[in-house]
């Protein structure tokens, strides 16, 4: 797949071409004055082709424009690029002659039109050929291009490597592959299937490409959640779909028919990835993959959140970094379910801190509370005591409402860190919690998760929506109620704003 170019540098393209189209015109004309073959041909005679001319270099330049030629600043090769660029300036040709006709203007002179048909080629081609040279360089030197390991060894591993990879090389490093047993025809053997992890933790990959003859589902499946943990894609040259879901992208690449997969579907709603699941399967999830993610965070989303990251892009860098970003709030699983994801369902941070600690004394897992006052973590131990007996609180840290020194901040997280906990948990309110856990991401050995007003209402001091609210997305409205002062214009301001961008999807 071929990086797409950003459009300021494909109109600026276009703008080149129509240049180098026009000059192409008068180089042409300049040949058909000296070249003694032919009528005398004059400046004059220039001038009266002009705005035909003119006409044949905005045809051409929408001719390449509908052939998606400046969809990406490389070039496929200098004979297929030159056979591309030959057919194409052929039909432009027969689209301007159709033009002169049908409007009965004047002819071009034949020997005139035979220069500028060579030229024109020549001119596009090797300008074709030098912006793909520069761009490659450009991406090489900014470290660019998407880093690629292949699993697999045999024939269709084999095939993928000569016939993809080795030909897009201007936008594909090559980082090596892994498979059984070495194989003499595919260069840059890293160790088994089983090293995956072991090879993501000292090689830098974007993309691993599946090209194995025979696939086990269980291992795919494996892979799979191995890459989605260092945020690595995945694609899948199938030799069954068993394993593919039915959202799965499916595209063609060079003849090879793949289907990126993930672990887990997402919903794009306002520039950040909403996962789609229910409490069941983000458990099941979670348990699977808790060792994986120590280190890493949840975030728990819902429209202020989402509305946020629409407006400030740091922000939505830190969602889209998190492990998940699950649907707190009803209004996202209900777009996710409007998109055609019908799976989608509401998983909010204090349903899920509950579940999770349902589980706790069977799992013997640990938790550490972060946020929140020494009066609230104080009930909330109580409560957590009472309600979940033999679960194990780790540890409880209620900061000052004040930014923390380095030195304070680095005590904290060797304190968290001492306590060996499973999960943290985080009560800081959005954004300032996700802000936290993202400069945090691989400081603190725990899964971190952000769970907003959480530690209020299991201590008690806030009391929640009743279950017919929660069911019609009201809750937001019973907490206004509660703090109208401190939410009204949150509320006003960002269900208002999704409203809008809801309504022109």
């Amino acid at each position: 797949m071929h990086h797409r170019t950003p459009v300021a540098i494909a109109f600026l393209n276009v703008i080149v071409d129509f240049a180098l189209l026009l000059l192409s015109f008068f180089l042409a004309g300049f040949l058909r004055m000296v070249v003694p073959l032919g009528s005398k041909f004059f400046p004059i005679d220039l001038s009266r082709f002009f705005p035909i001319a003119l006409i044949y270099a905005i045809v051409m330049v929408l001719c390449y424009a509908g052939t998606n030629c400046y969809r990406s600043l490389h070039c496929s090769g200098l004979l297929k690029e030159g056979f591309k660029i030959a057919v194409i300036n052929v039909l432009g040709l027969a689209l301007v002659a159709t033009i002169l006709f049908v409007f009965q203007l004047s002819q071009f002179s034949r020997l005139l039109l035979l220069y500028f048909y060579i030229l024109t080629t020549a001119t596009i081609l090797a300008k074709r050929l030098i912006v793909d040279k520069l761009a490659t360089a450009h991406e090489r030197s900014k470290n660019l291009h998407t880093n690629v390991l292949i699993i697999g060894s045999a024939e269709t591993a084999q095939r993928y490597y000569k016939d993809v990879v080795q030909k897009k090389n201007f936008e594909m490093h090559y980082i090596g592959y892994l498979d059984a047993q070495p194989s003499q025809h595919m260069p840059q053997y890293l160790g088994d299937v089983a090293d995956l992890r072991k090879v993501l933790q000292s090689v830098a990959v974007d993309k691993i490409i599946i090209a194995q003859d025979t696939q086990s589902a269980l291992q795919l499946r494996t892979i799979i959640a191995i890459a989605d943990t260092y945020k690595i894609e995945v694609a899948v040259i199938p030799v069954y779909n068993d394993f593919v879901g039915g959202r799965s992208q499916l595209y063609i690449e060079n003849g090879f028919r793949l289907i990126d997969v993930k672990m887990m579907d997402t919903c794009n709603i306002m520039g950040v990835d909403i996962v789609v699941t229910d409490m069941n399967k983000t458990i099941q999830t979670i348990e699977e993959k808790l060792e994986d993610w120590r280190g890493k965070y949840i975030c728990v989303a819902n429209v202020h959140t989402t509305v946020t990251a629409h407006k400030d892009k740091k922000y939505q860098a830190v969602q889209q970094g998190a492990a998940m970003a699950l649907p707190d709030g009803g209004p996202l699983s209900q777009y996710s379910r409007e998109q055609g994801y019908t799976e989608a369902q509401r998983v909010t941070g204090p349903d899920l801190m509950q579940e999770i600690l349902k589980l706790s004394p069977q799992k013997k897992w640990r938790h550490y509370f972060y946020g929140s006052t020494p009066e609230t973590l104080k009930t909330l131990e109580q409560k957590i005591h009472e309600r979940y007996p033999g679960t194990i609180i780790a540890g409880m840290y209620s900061p000052p409402f004040r930014a923390l020194t380095p030195q304070e901040d680095a005590a904290c997280v060797e304190q968290i860190n001492a306590t060996h906990p499973d999960f943290v948990w985080v009560g800081l309110g959005a954004p300032k919690q996700e802000l936290w856990m993202a400069a945090h991401e691989d400081e603190v050995h725990a899964l971190m998760i952000g769970v907003g007003a959480a530690f209020d209402y299991e201590a008690g001091n806030i009391k929640r929506a009743p279950m017919w609210m929660q069911r019609r997305n009201l809750e937001w409205f019973y907490r206004l109620m509660q703090d109208p002062k401190r939410l009204f214009k949150r509320y006003f301001t960002t269900n208002l704003s999704y409203l809008w961008w809801k309504w022109r999807q």
